[in-house]
């Protein structure tokens, strides 16, 4: 009897054939959804699934879910939960955007854009494919710029010609929008990823940094042959999304449609420096909203008002907290440092997470819909406000992981980004949906 138990399940397993994983596309953009199915398996085996990834900068990152085969012996990552693993629910791209800094110093990959997915069955290898997802499509060429008062990075596709063109622009840390900026030029627009600090040939730091070279860099943009200067977008996000409020309302004529993801409705001052002032205009500081000092900080922590974090990766600072008290210390100086967003004249798409830790970005957005409506604008605006997301969710199935301090590489200060990484990465792929949308809708032009 035992004997024919083995044989049987030795010929069942002949006829089966080797565990077959599927995954469609193979090679494709950051923000297509990946199909994952498995099968060949035995009836309701448990397997666990893998994904591994090596960045740029070497750091390794993994998830793993384990699902359960089905009558046939099949499992479809899109269509079933997994029983546990690095995230739960049914979500196809769960294993992607869940993805953690391995404590193993394996190298899954050679490149940066490839990922190992693998099957194991009680930690035996069954199977394993390597999979590609780039942020940059082949059609899309770029440019590295330093000329005519223009530093960053221009992406546009090939044979391009009068079409739609977007300004990204980066946040507090300083550089360029790089890859949300490729991923952009990847659905057909022409995108200048500008700098404005911390890159060669700009400032070091955000202080004092005229707006007028925003308005040559738009004035440069709309002079490229692949660009049609009728339909040009601002992209920001965070002190970006602070910038693009800014440009829209004093260069109103000069922009089409605009993008803010967490943006500020007030002027900040700069960084590292909060108390210096971050934008000039005609060789004029503009007014911004103090922050308290290092004395009104410490004696508002002995005062209860505020609590104390050592902005140390195991004690990281929580800046909305911050922010939040200067509204309150500060209060009189709201009104001079409010953006009049009631000079814009384009179109208006906010995104904002309601766990914003680094700074209240929904309070801030929610104020500029507000003066928009008290000041009678007829411009068209949306405010969309995710519930359980942080500071940052721009890049769609991206690893959302909030649990780990972010270095800011200016402050030199480690900080919470804040939101749940579910609900980040469900904010991150909602969003990104709305912006291209809404892209699309007001930068129609030749397309």
């Amino acid at each position: 009897m035992i004997t024919l138990v083995v044989f049987t399940g030795a010929l069942f397993f002949s006829l089966q054939g080797k565990p077959r994983l599927e995954i469609t596309p193979e090679n494709a953009l950051l923000d297509m959804p990946i199909k994952i199915s498995v099968s060949n398996l035995k009836p309701h085996e448990q397997v666990t699934i893998k994904t591994s990834q090596q960045f740029e900068d070497n750091s390794v990152w993994e998830s793993s879910a384990v699902f359960k085969a089905d009558n046939q012996g099949s499992i479809d990552v899109a269509g079933q939960a997994p029983i546990s693993g690095s995230y739960h629910g049914v979500d196809g791209m769960g294993l992607f955007w869940s993805m953690l800094p391995a404590e193993s110093a394996s190298v899954p990959s050679v490149r940066p854009d490839e990922i190992a997915i693998s099957v194991f069955s009680q930690d035996k290898l069954l199977t394993q494919k390597k999979i590609t997802r780039t942020s940059i499509s082949s059609d899309v060429e770029q440019k590295d710029i330093s000329r005519d008062g223009v530093v960053g990075t221009f992406f546009y596709p090939k044979n391009m010609k009068s079409g739609p063109a977007i300004i990204t622009l980066t946040g507090s840390s300083g550089g360029i929008s790089k890859t949300i900026s490729q991923l952009l030029a990847s659905h057909g627009y022409a995108v200048l990823a500008l700098g404005y600090f911390g890159m060669p040939g700009l400032p070091d730091k955000l202080e004092e940094i005229p707006l007028e070279y925003f308005q040559n860099a738009i004035h440069w943009l709309k002079k490229q042959p692949q660009v049609d200067p009728n339909c040009v977008a601002l992209w920001g996000v965070s002190y970006g999304g602070e910038l693009v409020m800014l440009l829209g309302s004093t260069f109103p004529t000069e922009i089409n449609a605009i993008v803010a993801y967490v943006p500020s409705n007030l002027v900040y001052g700069g960084i590292p420096n909060f108390n210096k002032p971050a934008w000039t205009f005609k060789n004029q500081p503009l007014s911004f909203m103090p922050m308290p000092t290092t004395e009104e900080l410490l004696s508002a922590v002995k005062e209860g008002k505020v609590p104390f974090h050592m902005g140390t990766v195991e004690d990281p600072q929580e800046p909305t907290l911050l922010y939040l008290y200067g509204l309150n210390k500060f209060s009189e100086f709201i009104d001079k440092s409010a953006i009049p967003v009631e000079n814009i004249r384009s179109p208006l798409l906010l995104l904002t997470g309601e766990d914003d830790k680094l700074w209240p970005s929904t309070l801030y957005a929610n104020r500029i819909i507000q003066r928009l409506d008290q000041k009678r604008s007829l411009i068209e605006r949306k405010h969309i406000h995710f519930q359980g997301a942080g500071h940052y969710f721009e890049l769609p199935y991206a690893p959302a992981c909030t649990t780990h301090p972010y270095f800011h590489p200016v402050v030199k200060l480690w900080c919470t980004m804040g939101g749940i990484p579910q609900d980040n990465a469900h904010a991150s792929i909602a969003a990104w949906n709305e912006a291209l949308r809404f892209l699309k809708q007001h930068l129609g032009c030749n397309r």
